[in-house]
């Protein structure tokens, strides 16, 4: 199972990806994310950042001409404080596998190609975040060498 750097021509399957996952996230935590407007949810121009970005990539899977499954990952170097270890971390914004897809080796495969991208880039370690109420999302983290390393807690006023 290949995976590829996307491409601009990737925008709508791209965004298809993106809208499901956006649709989750709204689902599980709506006083937090909004279901996504009419039309494509992220612009062109988002995309085109992303996929110029020096240290940001979108990796692809495609099927039958369709994208299957897309990790969005980014470097960062830990800012300069006296009491953090100085590292370069690579952080997986978004990953998603179409419905008709999962349960394939697909995520696991997308995982990969992100961390022989972050390799590449240098950085030392992978890092995500998976939203409260994702648990199908955690439990795929977890089996994959992923743990626990902050909660974050929240509270309305």
């Amino acid at each position: 199972m290949t995976i590829r750097k996307a491409e601009l021509g990737d925008y709508d399957g791209i965004c298809q990806l993106i809208r499901a996952a956006d649709d989750l996230h709204a689902e599980i935590l709506p006083g937090f994310f909004r279901k996504a407007r009419q039309g494509n949810p992220r612009t062109r121009d988002e995309v085109r950042r992303i996929l110029e970005s020096p240290t940001e990539t979108i990796l692809v899977r495609e099927e039958g001409g369709v994208i299957a499954g897309l990790v969005h990952v980014q470097i960062y170097d830990t800012p300069p404080v006296a009491v953090m270890v100085a590292k370069r971390r690579a952080h997986i914004d978004l990953l998603v596998v179409a419905e008709a897809a999962r349960r394939r080796g697909l995520g696991r495969t997308l995982l990969d190609g992100a961390r022989a991208w972050a390799r590449g880039m240098g950085a030392e370690e992978l890092l995500l975040t998976v939203w409260a109420g994702n648990d199908l999302a955690q439990r795929f983290y977890e089996k994959q060498g992923f743990r626990r390393i902050n909660t974050v807690l929240g509270q309305p006023l």
